[in-house]
């Protein structure tokens, strides 16, 4: 599933600093993962985590600037791997 303009209700509705994207829960979940395994090192790293799985619970979250940035950079270090809506995502969070 791509990222989509409105949100489906199997979609989780990111609003990246007023950009609304909707992103497949699979995308969340793997994000928010690679965002806590560096929570260690980073509490933006932390913080995203949190943000992320607070939407898979409620189906939606408004990332900060700084949260977006951190986006920016998970989805950087972890590249293809997390799938083609990543990139979409990325692009996305890029116009934020």
């Amino acid at each position: 599933m791509a990222i989509e303009g409105t949100v489906s209700a199997q979609a989780i509705e990111l609003d990246l600093y007023g950009n609304r994207v909707a992103v497949p829960p699979d995308l969340v979940r793997t994000l928010a993962a690679a965002a806590a395994a560096h929570a260690g090192v980073s509490s933006r790293h932390r913080d995203l985590s949190l943000v992320l799985g607070r939407a898979l619970d409620s189906g939606r979250a408004t990332l900060s600037r700084a949260e977006v940035r951190t986006l920016r950079a998970v989805l950087e270090e972890e590249g293809e791997g997390v799938g083609p809506a990543a990139g979409d995502l990325l692009r996305a969070s890029s116009n934020a």
